[in-house]
């Protein structure tokens, strides 16, 4: 396979990134392996995912049914793929009903889940992803990534969609997050999105051990700044 599609994390040929491109950007954001330039978070979330683990998620009620196929028709493989990733129509409901999207979202972030926090994400709408933790907690699941220092997640919800200008209850930033954690690759995946928004840029910022994002010291020290 010569291409790729970023937020699947998965690999193509040259006839089905053509079809993937008909999906839209959306859901598909398709790249060549050899004309287009790929920065270090691209293969982060390739290596991250790949083929095996997005067919598990988008494959996962797939069953008896008749697979698209290298020989099979343009037609039957653009049928295929828009089944699989426009109608969604092979993805697994998900175990817990009675939780939210948006609150499984966050669990598998700070659970550092990779897989259900995918099959989670292909599950939600923008909405979703961008309702906060909790009424009384305005953090997103942008800010929490960052918190935890998890470059992939973070990008994978950028590339879905997620505001990153959303302010949590003391008005930091995902970026003011990513600063407090010392994450270089977090803000590097901010700065690279034109996501540098940062509240406080005169202050030094802790985080604390609940993954809350203070500036003042004497607090911090009742807490571990390390996640």
């Amino acid at each position: 396979p010569e291409w790729a599609s970023l937020n699947l994390g998965a690999l193509m040929c040259i006839e089905c990134s053509g079809l993937h491109r008909n999906l839209g950007a959306h859901i598909s954001r398709v790249r060549s392996l050899t004309l287009d330039s790929w920065p270090a978070i691209n293969l982060s979330v390739m290596a991250a995912i790949g083929n095996y683990t997005a067919n598990k998620v988008w494959e996962a009620n797939f069953h008896n049914q008749t697979r698209s196929e290298s020989k099979s028709s343009r037609e039957d493989k653009e049928k295929f793929i828009r089944a699989k990733y426009e109608q969604k129509l092979f993805l697994a409901p998900l175990p817990d009903t009675k939780i939210s999207l948006s609150t499984q979202l966050v669990k598998a972030i700070i659970q550092n889940d990779l897989l259900h926090f995918f099959h989670v994400l292909a599950h939600c709408t923008p909405d979703d992803i961008n309702k906060r933790y909790k009424p009384n907690d305005h953090r997103t699941a942008l800010h929490l990534s960052c918190a935890v220092s998890n470059p992939v997640m973070a990008q994978l919800l950028i590339w879905n969609n997620i505001d990153t200008t959303l302010l949590d209850n003391g008005g930091y930033t995902a970026y003011d997050y990513a600063r407090a954690a010392n994450s270089n690759d977090c803000v590097e995946v901010l700065v690279s999105n034109d996501s540098s928004q940062e509240s406080t840029t005169a202050k030094t910022l802790y985080l604390t051990k609940d993954l809350q994002v203070t500036s003042n010291r004497e607090k911090d020290r009742h807490y571990s700044s390390v996640v």
